[in-house]
Formats: structure tokens, C-alpha cells, sequence
């Protein structure tokens, strides 16, 4: 049984471990295994000692495996984020809770709904002389982490200049609506 959607040589986004070379498919058999399975084999390209062994029959870890998106995707996913939101929960536990899922699930539209919605409060914050709680503002960057690394891969462009390629679309964009 091979449905492997991927080839060999690809790169791949993998959940919070972000791109990842697909650096072989293998039918392999580990100790917990009660039968041979066929894997993909995983290099994150942010951390080069690390191999990751996805299983094609474990639909769970499968779904955490994506292709990397295009530039066209990225503008396109850019462009139609002006009219959604996350609106703030007051519950920090259950904020914890859905944000974590959101980067759990690794879904890029969710991922800049959520950064929007932490730059946000912490913007409504800083005039009070307040800072977002310490969990919030981990999770702020695990997601700023895995949309800059995607997006600077794609693009071709340094990480530290993604925000900015960012801002520039929406606003070049937000120009052409107005005139």
C-alpha cells in the first residue's frame, strides 16, 4: 500500500517543525510496530540533526503534513485575511487552549489571525504600561516563527524581512480599493 502524496526531494511543512526536507520513503518496521509500514522520512531544515519518521497509515500524524504553500498562495492568503478575525478571549485558560490547537493544526490563515489578534492586544496594552501575559507572548512567537520560516523560504527573502513583506502587500492592496 504506497498513496504517498509526496516524492522524495520534496519539501513539506510538518506541523510546528515547519519545512521539512522529504528526504526518503521507507517501509520500515520499529520496535512498536506490530507489522512493516511505510514512512516518510523528515529532515527539518531549522534543525539538521533532527529526523522525523512520519507514517503514511497514521492518518493523524499525515495530517499534519502539507505541501509548502506558493507565492501566489501566500499573496493570496494575505489578501483575503482583511475581513476575518480572532476576536480576544478574556478566559486566559481557554485562550491558551484554542491557541495551541491553532499551532497544533498549523494552518497558515489561522496562524495570522491569531498573530494579528496577539499584535492587537499587545498594542492596546503598551500605552497602559502592560505587557501580554508571558504564555501569549511565547505562543506569539512559536507562530511568528513557523509563518516566517515558510514565508522566507518561499519567498526567498530573510526572515527579519517578512513582516514587511507583509505589510506592504496589504497596503499596496488597501491603495488599489481606495482608488
Amino acid at each position: 500500500m504506497d498513496d504517498s502524496r509526496f516524492a522524495k526531494g520534496e519539501y513539506v511543512v510538518y506541523g510546528t517543525n515547519g519545512i521539512c526536507f522529504l528526504e526518503d520513503i521507507k517501509i520500515m518496521k520499529f520496535a512498536f510496530d506490530s507489522e512493516k509500514s511505510t514512512y516518510y522520512i523528515l529532515k527539518p531544515t531549522s534543525n539538521d540533526a533532527s529526523t522525523i519518521y512520519v507514517p503514511l497509515n497514521n492518518e493523524k500524524l499525515m495530517g499534519k503534513l502539507r505541501p509548502v504553500m506558493t507565492r501566489e498562495e501566500i499573496d493570496s492568503l494575505l489578501l483575503g485575511l482583511k475581513d476575518k478575525e480572532i476576536e480576544w478571549e478574556k478566559d486566559r485558560r481557554f485562550r491558551s487552549e484554542n491557541f495551541h490547537e491553532i499551532l497544533i493544526n498549523g494552518v497558515t490563515q489561522n496562524l495570522l489571525l491569531m498573530i494579528r489578534c496577539l499584535y492587537m492586544k499587545k498594542r492596546e496594552l503598551l500605552p497602559l504600561g502592560k505587557k501580554l501575559p508571558t504564555t501569549d507572548e511565547n505562543t506569539l512567537k512559536s507562530a511568528e516563527k513557523l509563518v516566517e520560516e515558510e514565508f522566507s523560504f518561499v519567498l526567498d527573502i530573510p526572515k527579519d524581512d517578512v513582516s514587511g513583506y507583509i505589510r506592504a502587500l496589504i497596503e499596496s492592496s488597501e491603495k488599489e480599493v481606495k482608488n
